[in-house]
């Protein structure tokens, strides 16, 4: 049934099942981001959306019975779903540790002080 559902979702976006990965990763990683209320420096949207990948390759590998494991699919599917969290995140990461934590919308600026 997912199976269906992310190739009728593919059809419908006009994507290839690589494309979607890669869109849906970076959608549950702005909605984790929302929803928990922590920026793109904390590691924790970042582990939602590598919960929910793991979480679909578990369920494709057991779509069939017996178990069908594409490991090279599997990885590729990781790879794309990770790939743009995890810039996000290596990126604010580096930002925040070069400002001392915080970022420049933050930091007031000197113009502004009366």
């Amino acid at each position: 049934m997912l199976n269906k559902i992310k190739t009728e979702l593919s059809e419908l976006l006009f994507l290839s099942r690589d494309a979607l990965h890669i869109h849906i990763g970076l959608g549950i990683y702005v909605a984790a981001m929302l929803v928990l209320r922590r920026g793109p420096a904390s590691i924790v949207p970042w582990l939602v959306v590598l919960a929910f990948e793991l979480a679909n390759e578990f369920l494709d590998a057991f779509h069939h019975s017996p178990p069908d494991i594409d490991i090279t699919g599997a990885l590729r599917d990781i790879g794309n779903t990770m790939l743009w969290p995890t810039v996000v995140l290596l990126i604010a990461r580096r930002l925040a540790r070069q400002t001392g934590g915080r970022t420049a919308e933050l930091q007031p600026s000197s113009a502004a002080d009366p």
